[in-house]
């Protein structure tokens, strides 16, 4: 591998696995039923979380931008798709699952759908561009094509179930795709890091 792997997309997954963490870490203040409501002091720091989430948030969106943008033109491979292709095609995969999960399991559409896929369509994007750029051998590329896809799939299934189930299952549901998501993250960027 001659590549030079651009460090924004280790930085970018680190950004993401800490915004999973917060995430989660809101989601534990807000939502667990074993927890009294949150007020005061402790409110405070949940509306902290959730906030310091959407920036790491944002700021892994932006690294994975400038490492995509960094891998891609002239020297990108020929095995490597273009960009727009993950672009397009999250458009149109969330569209289809929020009119299925809609329409066939009554599931109201929230920002968890968005953020699972916009994360698929990424992790795709970037597996895609350090392929075409001749930094990840074949395998690895499909394996983590493989674990997208079944992680993926598992976050739909949690998104489907989780007005379905009682207050302590639908806390957990809506919590392991989140902690599945942030260490899948955190072994991309020291896996990435070593390439």
């Amino acid at each position: 591998m001659e590549s030079t792997v651009p460090g924004t997309l280790v930085g970018g997954h680190a950004a993401l696995a800490v915004c999973a963490a917060l995430y989660l870490a809101w989601w534990w203040v807000f939502f667990n039923p074993a927890l009294p409501k949150a007020t005061g002091a402790l409110y405070a720091v949940g509306v902290g979380f959730i906030l310091g989430a959407i920036a790491c948030g944002i700021a892994a969106i932006v690294l994975l931008a400038m490492g995509l943008g960094a891998l891609a033109g002239p020297g990108a491979g020929a095995g490597a798709a273009p960009g727009w292709v993950f672009a397009v095609g999250g458009v149109a995969a969330y569209a289809l699952l929020a009119f299925v999960t809609v329409r066939f399991f009554q599931r109201p559409v929230t920002t968890e759908l968005l953020l699972f896929v916009l994360w698929a369509a990424l992790e795709l994007a970037v597996a895609n561009a350090l392929l075409g750029a001749g930094a990840l051998p074949l395998g690895a590329f499909w394996a983590i094509v493989a674990i997208v896809a079944l992680v993926t799939v598992a976050n739909l299934v949690c998104y489907v179930l989780y007005f379905h189930l009682p207050p302590l299952a639908s806390f957990v549901d809506g919590a392991v795709p989140l902690a599945v998501v942030g260490v899948f993250a955190a072994v991309l960027a020291a896996f990435i890091a070593r390439l």
